[in-house]
């Protein structure tokens, strides 16, 4: 993108305008490319060196992993400690050369958790040293152990994006909640200690909500007076939900899968029950098996 036509011709005379540009909208417009190619602009001049270091984003995403990939099978290196180190290593250098701001931290992580817990508790770490805004982990295995956040992940109080895939939530008696967070996915994670209820609700700034196949959770009780966009695909034990304390949802999406009948405060009573909490909402998806439930309940109740 910026080896060719950097230069641009003016009253006779080569004029390299990008470069001229200040530093941090340099660094914005380098954000705009994948790491590689921002690496790549290293080479274009001396200045040019270190200006991908400020960039105020480190994304790691599936297309650098499968690069990554690519370049292990050429170079024959197939030991799985190895790949790891290296894996670790790019994220790690990083994290420790970045001189500036620090907004955005994104990686997808194609090894397990049992192999990757001290390497990803070691950028958490320094990211809640930096007052990071925006973070993204996720684990793109099929694995068979989560990894349970260190706790000083909950130190990252700045946080206002988060999305996690295949970690273990425990927070520490002495969190207070994550309080500029407005946008929350959570993707196989699992709630420990029945902390479900309390993490959420310490989250008063809450718009965007998505909970997709976590466990721990059995009564999906959603509390914020600002969340406006709730996505719920729940595991097979899904007992109930009350969006009472949510009044200003305008988007709902709930896919319980299978429901555990039988128990006290299940599902919901019937189906205008359900929408009487929701007097804001304009866009309602549910399941058949949620539909299937509200409705017998429902009948139930006019016979």
């Amino acid at each position: 993108m910026f080896s060719e036509g950097v230069k641009v011709k003016q009253s006779g005379s080569d004029e390299d305008i990008i470069s001229s540009l200040p530093l941090d909208l340099i660094a914005c417009i380098l954000g705009k490319v994948s790491v590689r190619e921002a690496v790549r602009t290293s080479v274009l001049a001396k200045k040019w060196r270190f200006y991908y270091l400020y960039i105020p984003q480190i994304v790691f995403d599936n297309e650098f992993c499968e690069e990554l990939d690519d370049s292990f099978e050429k170079k024959g290196c197939y030991i799985h400690e190895l790949q790891c180190n290296q894996f670790d290593e790019i994220i790690a250098k990083s994290l420790l050369l970045h001189p500036g701001e620090l907004e955005k931290f994104k990686v997808c992580i194609p090894y397990d958790a049992s192999t990757m817990v001290p390497y990803v508790n070691k950028w958490i770490l320094y990211l809640s040293w930096r007052n990071i805004k925006k973070l993204t982990l996720t684990y793109n295995t099929l694995i068979t152990q989560s990894h349970k956040l260190p706790p000083y992940f909950f130190s990252c109080l700045e946080l206002t994006s988060l999305k996690l895939k295949s970690f273990v939530l425990t927070p520490p008696l002495e969190f207070k909640g994550f309080l500029s967070l407005y946008k929350l996915i959570l993707v196989g994670v699992d709630f420990t200690n029945n902390c479900f209820e309390s993490f959420i609700s310490s989250c008063p700034l809450l718009r965007r909500l998505v909970l997709r196949d976590c466990s721990g959770v059995h009564h999906y009780n959603i509390s914020g007076s600002y969340l406006e966009r709730l996505f719920i695909k729940a595991d097979d034990n899904f007992q109930s939900i009350s969006l009472e304390k949510a009044p200003n949802l305008s988007d709902v999406y709930l896919y319980p899968g299978k429901i555990v009948e039988g128990q006290e405060g299940n599902c919901v009573s019937d189906l205008v029950t359900f929408m009487g909490c929701l007097p804001k909402v304009k866009l309602l998806g549910f399941d058949s098996q949620f539909l299937q439930v509200s409705a017998k309940k429902f009948l139930f109740q006019v016979v």
